[in-house]
């Protein structure tokens, strides 16, 4: 009793200040109009699904866009766009599947037809940086943490997405996992085994189940007819694309399932008797990895879209006349779409592709950068006590202090530094990638200092 009776006066006599600055519970958002950011991006992710909504779907359908794909798919002798070919509608025999394929054949046939130049660009940047959103998806969806929950359904996610929008599915996707994922919260490193982690093995095959699922269909469907293929091989291989969801998650089951057999087939009897390696060490080894592939794939294709799209066709050699006609001089035609007024009518179906695919694009990366951007700062102001001398390096030091207004000011015009320059460097979803890594590495070095 007379300990206890000592402890309380000091207690009692302690600041609400002291005993706010070493917790995250006494976190005092300083957001603007005081909203914490978390608030802000949950009230602004069905916003930009509803903005998707009308930028693709309310937009396509008041352009002209949709009633020329429809009228052309109804006609009683299609013929498939930039030929004489008939349009293909049965693809499986099943009437409501095959009326599907046909409509997204359709819709993607002047994406992939090098006619038109800045839907021909924007296409080569959009396949990048799709191909990145949908790995990162398929990793968040692994994470021991959101196990069994609404969120690692990905594969259903995926085949949503593409029969509505990236544009109205990925902000609703992500609101769900603001709601139930405890990645979205703030943890200390020590939680780390249990919320953050994927299975090396899954991140070890990931990649590989991204280009057989993805990235390998992406480049058949750009086959040229005719050609390379037949105009018929030519939309079958358009099909083919579509339901590249369940054609990654089928994949990495395969690859997952393939990879333990063999891996029990070439374990000694005796490996059960060694400790096990750390996993939070293995998780963190493996998932650069991850992340270099996909930025990679983002570098690859925005680049050279970028540079085309800024060059005009004079500056370059005639011997590289594809290029040349590729080369539009106006960054604006392959990046910024017109102005979303419902009285306006696009001149071609391609345009009208263009614009559908760059509002969808645009809102839908948008969605993935404020949740990346609310995952990292997450990461940062998890308060523990530390040791500053310690192997923590100084500048995640300051961001695990962060609640001090002058370093989270500075910290906040940093963030906003890299992600313009790697938006720059490889487009939105390069920074989404950079925002999501360096979230890992801070948790990476909470865990280092058992934090």
């Amino acid at each position: 009793m007379r300990a206890l009776s000592s402890v309380v006066p000091e207690i009692s006599s302690a600041s609400p200040k002291s005993l706010h600055s070493g917790s995250s519970i006494g976190y005092t958002p300083t957001a603007w109009y005081q909203f914490s950011l978390r608030t802000i991006i949950l009230v602004l992710l069905p916003l930009l699904s509803i903005a998707g909504g009308y930028g693709t779907m309310v937009l396509g359908g008041a352009n002209g866009t949709f009633p020329h794909l429809m009228g052309l798919l109804d006609s009683e002798n299609a013929l498939f766009p930039g030929s004489s070919d008939p349009l293909l509608k049965s693809y499986t025999g099943i009437t409501a599947i095959d009326r599907q394929l046909a409509v997204l054949v359709l819709f993607f046939a002047p994406v992939v037809d090098l006619s038109d130049s800045p839907l021909a660009l924007f296409c080569l940047f959009g396949s990048g940086q799709f191909a990145a959103a949908w790995t990162l998806l398929v990793m968040e969806s692994l994470r021991m943490g959101n196990k069994s929950k609404l969120v690692s359904y990905i594969g259903t996610v995926g085949f949503i997405l593409q029969n509505i929008s990236f544009a109205v599915t990925i902000p609703l996707y992500l609101l769900l996992h603001l709601f139930t994922s405890p990645v979205a919260k703030p943890f200390p490193g020590t939680h780390a085994n249990s919320v953050l982690l994927v299975p090396t093995l899954d991140l070890a095959i990931l990649p590989f189940s991204i280009t057989l699922g993805y990235i390998i269909p992406t480049i058949l469907m750009t086959l040229q007819f005719p050609d390379v293929v037949s105009t018929a091989t030519h939309q079958k291989l358009i099909a083919l694309w579509q339901p590249f969801p369940i054609w990654t998650m089928m994949i990495h089951l395969v690859l997952r399932s393939c990879s333990l057999h063999i891996s029990k087939m070439l374990t000694k009897e005796d490996d059960g008797n060694r400790p096990p390696a750390p996993q939070g060490a293995s998780y963190l080894n493996m998932a650069k990895h991850v992340y270099r592939f996909v930025l990679a794939l983002c570098m690859i294709t925005h680049l050279p879209a970028l540079l085309l799209a800024a060059l005009p066709a004079s500056m370059l050699p005639a011997s590289a006349d594809k290029l040349a006609a590729l080369a539009s001089g106006r960054v604006s035609d392959v990046y910024i779409p017109y102005l979303p007024l419902l009285s306006h009518k696009v001149d071609s179906f391609p345009t009208g592709v263009l614009t559908f695919l760059q509002w969808d694009l645009c809102i839908g990366s948008t969605a993935l950068l404020l949740w990346s951007l609310l995952l990292y700062r997450n990461a940062t102001i998890e308060k523990t006590i530390i040791d500053p001398n310690t192997a923590l390096p100084s500048y995640v030091y300051q961001q695990l202090l962060s609640g001090e207004a002058g370093q989270r000011q500075e910290i906040w015009m940093t963030i906003a530094w890299k992600t313009g320059v790697w938006t720059l460097l490889a487009g939105p979803m390069g920074a989404v990638v950079i925002l999501l890594w360096g979230k890992d590495e801070i948790v990476r070095q909470k865990v280092k200092q058992g934090i």
